[in-house]
């Protein structure tokens, strides 16, 4: 059972800051109108240019929708004509009466898509496949032909300024230690359970990817690199609508997946629901080298090299029911289901050399690893917008998370010059169990236009029960080896509180907040007895000054403090054999690693985006390795090390060349520099590295586009480690019919099959060098088709108004 407790703020400043609010909003009560605008799919159209004027006398106001589409203004009584205008959308005029003393609350303003016939070729208004905003990129994964087969992690890949390794570990402009959030909610699963759920979250379901590089108070502290939120697609308020699609595709292995969504509203209630099936074939070849140079074993090397095939299963599945009486309030309720097993059947042989380059042991291995997993989330929400410019947001998450892996390796060593070959068995079972709650608190108030208060709380309650239990095989029968099994659980208490301010004056805005995180953490290693505890408080002060220099140029100067707290998995101390020859195991001393982050954006009309970025961490968490040249062993772990440092330099530009034609270009040049020392050897791993990468999209006659991207990734340093260069080249085509209600996508990725992952590193006298040929170049053939009854009249103007309160 978890206890709450209360370590934060002293209740006092809770009534001062609810004084002032109110009070506040008392003084600047006065008449305006507030609106909303919405394209024809009913989603948010931000940067909506507004226009608004009154003849006698004359004069004009300009305004533009924020990112959730809303817009507003104080004005004096009278008589006001509104035009409306978006890129791509028909103009929209009309005229509203502002009465002394009370707000007029517009109803969802609609802007439909103006099409324009261009030599046969079709052109719509949409929007831009990347959008650049103040503080984060978003990527419009429903707009993309490529994103069709693919899972949400895969779309990772191909993201601007994103990499992420053989390891499944996500890095953003260079950095790891990145805060994964769905639906605006943070992932609180270890980095292992985490990759599980973006490998079974199909494309189809993603509406669009945020990278988030200057997180506001409002977040959580954790993500040294910033935070990538995921977010799926809503329902929308229709009577009865939904959604099929199927896929099919290969690289050495075969891909196939299918699955359906469907939503509906009766009066006040709306429901959805769907479900998810998908199977990846996949099939590496790996070399992985050792040459020592260590007092002793000079001379000496160790080659090895496998083959994998590594089959994964996924399922996804849920259900959701809300209550919206009306445009005021909205209750829900969602569960979400994720499922799946994944298998690497592992075949390979280590030969080992002695000084004199002759081969002196010869093992062939065989490995077996069958994952399986099951994850449960129910969550339920409220929104309530008191009056016009308040709103009041509860969430209360409950999570369970069942996960299993059992693995079986196989040895056969051959000493050159002994009779017999020794046969040498393991296996591992590691079953866990994750129980969480997470329940938060947003309040959010505005005054005027210019100014908007936020302050909130959040509480996060987990328990995570890992044990491991290993066998090694004794006279053809199974022996418990306690040496190398263990039992470990986790408790962790995080409970936070932030109070965010946003203002706007004239050419300058400001956008302040401080956020406050209480840890207590406690581990128990029930084999030995060892137990670990962590008790702190953090303060995560954020802070963003923004000046429009001119129309369309702006400046802005951020800061943030960020956290980054080691998983229980990086701080259960079991081992996880890779093969004989190579085990991971945990780190039950790590401490967590703060960091500084400082970023400066120069913007130029949401084109052109410069950014310079600097970040200094203390106490880094990164990978490290331990040599055992006489076992012919390597142990890798994770430590604390001194510092690490990461500045650089962003380059974001979108341009439509023609009406039918749009390209964007990322440029990401910058410097990773660890140091510090581990096990009585200096870690100095420094080195500049770039990435460069394109998309280009075609909308074609007769309802045809296409779409490629190209990437580049110079090599990279990354801990002890260095990897080396990679890119690859994916093209895709798509096909709309019947009123765009089916649509048929053709894909392939890395046609080129350039894209490759190659590391190394130098530690305890071993250099190490890996090579993965992965099963990068992959086709794929989806057909997707959606249907649905529309409805109209004053249903229609109800929905669009409920949709309002949802922030839809």
């Amino acid at each position: 059972m978890f206890l709450l407790r209360i370590y934060l703020i002293d209740p006092i400043w809770i009534v001062i800051v609810g004084i002032l609010v109110f009070s506040i909003d008392a003084v600047f009560a006065q008449s305006g109108i507030r609106g909303y605008v919405i394209d024809q799919n009913r989603q948010p159209l931000p940067k909506t240019s507004i226009t608004v004027s009154v003849q006698s006398p004359w004069s004009s106001y300009q305004l533009y929708t924020d990112d959730k589409g809303s817009f507003g203004r104080d004005l004096t009584p009278g008589k006001y004509q509104l035009e409306l205008y978006h890129l791509g959308y028909k103009k929209q005029m009309m005229w509203v009466d502002v009465i002394e003393g009370k707000v007029n609350l517009l109803d969802t303003i609609l802007l439909e898509n103006e099409s324009q016939q261009l030599d046969e070729i079709t052109v719509q208004g949409s929007r831009k496949l990347i959008e650049q905003k103040s503080d984060r990129m978003v990527l419009n994964i429903e707009n993309s032909v490529l994103a069709t087969g693919t899972t949400a992690l895969e779309l990772l890949k191909r993201a601007p300024s994103v990499r992420v390794d053989e390891e499944d570990i996500i890095h953003m402009r260079g950095k790891s230690d990145i805060g994964i959030l769905i639906n605006g909610k943070l992932s609180y699963l270890s980095a292992k359970e985490l990759t599980n759920i973006l490998k079974g979250t199909p494309s189809e379901s993603i509406k669009r990817i945020e990278l988030i590089t200057s997180p506001s108070a409002k977040f959580d502290a954790k993500g040294i690199a910033g935070l990538i939120n995921i977010v799926m697609k809503q329902p929308v308020a229709e009577p009865l609508s939904g959604n099929a699609h199927v896929f099919g595709g290969g690289g050495r292995k075969g891909r196939y997946g299918l699955g359906a969504t469907l939503t509906g509203q009766a009066g006040s209630w709306r429901w959805q629901g769907g479900i998810e099936h998908a199977y990846r074939g996949e099939k590496e070849y790996r070399n992985f080298n050792r040459f020592y140079d260590n007092k002793g074993n000079e001379g000496h090397k160790s080659l090895q090299y496998s083959s994998t095939d590594e089959p994964l299963q996924t399922q996804q599945a849920r259900a959701g029911l809300e209550y919206v009486p009306n445009d005021k309030t909205s209750v829900g309720m969602l569960w979400t289901g994720n499922f799946g097993t994944y298998k690497n059947f592992s075949n390979g042989y280590n030969d080992i050399y002695d000084h004199l380059d002759k081969r002196s042991v010869h093992t062939i291995t065989a490995n077996t690893n069958i994952s399986r997993w099951q994850a449960h989330n129910v969550g339920f929400s409220l929104l309530h917008k008191i009056g016009e410019n308040r709103e009041l947001s509860v969430d209360w998450d409950i999570l369970y998370s069942d996960y299993k892996a059992d693995q079986t390796l196989w040895s056969d060593i051959l000493k050159y010059g002994a009779s017999n070959a020794l046969q040498e068995s393991r296996r591992n079972a590691t079953p866990s169990t994750t129980h969480l709650q997470v329940a938060k608190l947003d309040y959010q108030h505005r005054w005027k236009e210019n100014v908007t208060a936020e302050i909130g709380w959040k509480s996060s309650w987990m328990k995570s029960d890992n044990n491991s239990l290993s066998d090694t095989m004794q006279n053809n029968s199974w022996v418990s080896d306690v040496k190398n099994s263990n039992h470990f659980v986790y408790h962790e208490q995080i409970h936070a509180a932030y109070v965010n301010i946003n203002m706007a004056f004239g050419q300058w805005g400001l956008n302040a907040g401080l956020r406050t995180e209480h840890t207590d953490a406690d581990g128990e290693l029930r084999t030995d007895g060892r137990t670990v505890h962590k008790r702190y408080t953090q303060l995560f002060p954020s802070v963003s000054m923004r000046y429009e220099i001119a129309e369309k140029h702006q400046l802005q100067l951020s800061y943030s403090r960020r956290i980054n707290r080691p998983d229980y998995e990086d701080l259960n101390p079991f081992r996880y054999y890779v093969d004989a020859y190579v085990y991971w195991e945990g780190n039950p001393l790590l401490q967590p690693e703060l960091a500084n982050a400082f970023e400066l954006n120069y913007t130029l009309h949401r084109d052109l985006l410069l950014s310079l970025y600097y970040t200094d961490v203390k106490d880094a968490m990164t990978s490290v390795l331990m040599q055992l040249p006489e076992e012919n062993k390597t142990i890798r772990s994770i430590h604390n090390i001194k510092g690490f440092q990461n500045y650089g330099l962003n380059v974001n530009y979108s341009l439509a060349l023609f009406s039918f034609w749009s390209t964007q270009w990322n440029l990401n040049a910058f410097e990773n520099h660890y140091f510090g020392s581990y096990g009585g050897e200096q870690i100095a791993n420094r080195l500049w590295s770039y990435a460069v990468q394109t998309t280009q999209s075609y909308r074609l006659p007769k309802s045809w586009s296409a779409e490629w991207t190209a990437a580049y990734e110079s090599p990279q340093s990354d801990g002890v480690f260095r990897q080396k260069a990679s890119g690859h080249v994916s093209l895709g085509l798509m096909k709309k019919m019947f009123n765009d209600k089916l649509n048929l996508k053709f894909a392939v990725d890395d046609v080129f099959k350039t894209s490759r992952y190659r590391t190394n590193s130098g530690v305890g006298g071993v250099y190490m060098d890996q090579q993965i040929d992965l099963d990068s170049r992959v086709w794929r053939v989806s057909v997707g088709y959606t249907f649905g009854k529309k409805r109209d009249g004053a249903d229609k103007k109800k929905s669009e108004e409920q949709q309002r309160v949802r922030g839809l």
